[in-house]
């Protein structure tokens, strides 16, 4: 297949013809610009999506640190740790991952 030269009389015609833009009216996309747009908003998605699970991954190992610290100091399971971090949470009116966080930097449950 051939590459086809870009026609016109300005280098804007070229980019016109390159891209089908055919003059139906103003505000009209054509299909590739259609394409492009949806793969930019495709793109957008996927690294507000990416930035997401990096923040859940960090919170995560807090949060599993948290409860194993919980665990040790009181004797208990997994999920009556979980339990207890969660309600401190909702008692302090604290994000649990903040709450974790906490619990792994001073190694106790107990308000500061």
């Amino acid at each position: 297949m051939e590459p086809e030269a870009l026609t016109g009389r300005s280098p804007a015609d070229g980019v016109d013809s390159a891209f089908g833009v055919t003059g139906d009216g103003p505000g009209q996309l054509t299909p590739v610009e259609c394409y492009l747009l949806d793969a930019l908003e495709r793109l957008d998605a996927a690294e507000s999506r990416a930035i997401q699970l990096e923040a859940a991954l960090s919170h995560s190992r807090d949060i599993g640190a948290a409860i194993g610290i919980i665990m040790g100091l009181a004797r208990l399971t997994r999920e009556q740790a979980f339990e207890q971090l969660r309600s401190a949470s909702m008692a302090r009116n604290v994000k649990l991952h903040v709450l974790a966080t906490q619990v792994v930097e001073t190694g106790s449950l107990d308000p500061l």
